[in-house]
């Protein structure tokens, strides 16, 4: 499926009925995007293989199938079936195709567990394909419409407004690669400011001087950030501390999802909720390059290893040490960088852990100094492939250094 790289053009608009006691969604989207290429006629979309659809409609005649059989090809939705759209008509030069979705089911808690929806947390977003996804669309923006119980706060990706009882309203204006929707019943929250960023955390069930000194060291990170890459375009912050357990992390432009953070066991793993915070932190900077392929460790392993830094100085270098030793013991055996695909099962390992090491054989190479300077123009200049990096590093610091690099990411 080819789509125009204008993102302007594609937009959903969604009416979205949530019951969190049943585990339940209903939903009508409309999408518009750009008119597809004139011989293109095949589109395809991952929804969650629980959802019934009522109905499929278009701009221009189409029929459908949807196929809940075959394992789902994107590696980041494996709960995903694939909608298959025919269109029977080709579409008119410089005209949006519009499609008309209807569709309800249950998704209860998905094996992946970080999407849901229970009683008390509702958390939804492209991992469970609550809505028609194809990641060839890239970005998009949005209005969602959510109806739900009372009691309930909702909260997601963009601006959020309460429109009456049971009733709220969410608009990304920003181009976005994902639709995030949360709610709950038991919502806290604190608000305050740190380098030009507007920082609003959100959490649920967790002992509020955690929370305090959570927000405390998350403003930090973001100041060390905004010193050592420069200033981010995004202008304020979410984090979202989930009661989840499982599931992990994430990061959208500005949104930042969390799981749980134990009272009981905050002291004890206190560098370990920090580190993942700054990570998920980090990639406010370091976002551009392609997610579903082996040049995401220009994501993973430049946000994980920006995070260390951060540990370094507000822990010191023992701990920065003791978790490089931790990467460098479960590195062992682990296939190269470049050429990993994403969908590998040591893909993780080799992203966050060896991407990590590679980046700390750098410093030691530039030193601390230059390698900052080096990170600050990657951000800066939009890095989004190796090659470019490369090229960065034999630039700024020494054709000896490109060369070690380009062997590090190969062995």
């Amino acid at each position: 499926m080819t789509m125009k790289d204008d993102h302007r053009e594609t937009h959903y608009n969604v009416e979205l009925t949530l019951d969190p006691d049943q585990g339940l969604l209903h939903a009508n989207v409309e999408l518009l995007c750009s008119s597809i290429e004139q011989q293109c006629s095949n589109l395809e979309f991952y929804l969650h293989k629980s959802m019934e659809v009522k109905s499929i409609t278009g701009s221009v005649p189409i029929t459908y199938q949807f196929d809940v059989e075959q394992p789902c090809s994107f590696p980041f939705t494996p709960d995903a079936g694939t909608l298959k759209i025919k269109l029977t008509q080709p579409m008119e030069d410089d005209k949006l195709l519009r499609i008309w979705f209807e569709y309800e089911g249950n998704i209860g808690v998905p094996p992946w567990e970080v999407n849901r929806i229970t009683p008390g947390w509702v958390e939804l977003g492209f991992y469970a394909t609550w809505f028609p996804y194809n990641p060839e669309l890239k970005q998009f923006c949005y209005d969602v419409q959510v109806q739900i119980d009372p009691g309930y706060e909702v909260i997601g990706l963009g601006e959020v407004k309460q429109l009456g009882e049971g009733l709220w309203y969410i608009s990304q204006k920003q181009p976005s690669a994902d639709m995030v929707v949360m709610a709950s019943n038991r919502f806290c929250r604190l608000r305050d400011a740190e380098s030009g960023l507007e920082m609003e955390l959100d959490y649920v069930d967790v002992a509020k001087w955690v929370i305090e000194d959570v927000f405390k060291k998350g403003l930090q990170a973001l100041k060390w950030y905004s010193e050592w890459f420069g200033v981010t375009s995004s202008v304020d912050m979410r984090i979202v501390i989930t009661p989840r357990t499982e599931g992990g992390g994430y990061a959208r432009t500005g949104f930042i999802v969390l799981p749980r953070i134990g009272t009981e066991s905050y002291k004890e793993q206190e560098v370990s909720y920090f580190s993942n915070l700054a990570h998920e932190c980090a990639h406010l900077w370091w976002a551009n390059a392609p997610v579903n392929s082996w040049e995401d460790w220009l994501n993973e392993s430049f946000a994980e290893y920006s995070a260390l830094m951060a540990v370094r100085e507000l822990f010191g270098t023992v701990h920065f040490e003791s978790i490089l030793a931790k990467k460098l013991k479960r590195s062992e055996g682990m296939p190269p960088i470049k050429g990993i695909k994403r969908n590998e099962e040591r893909a993780f390992t080799v992203l966050y852990d060896k991407g990590c090491l590679v980046l700390y054989e750098l410093e030691q190479m530039a030193g601390r100094k230059k390698f900052i300077e080096v990170l600050r123009k990657t951000f800066q200049q939009k890095v989004s492939s190796t090659a470019e990096f490369v090229e960065l590093v034999g630039a700024d610091v020494s054709n000896e250094a490109k060369k070690k690099l380009n062997r590090l990411l190969s062995s």
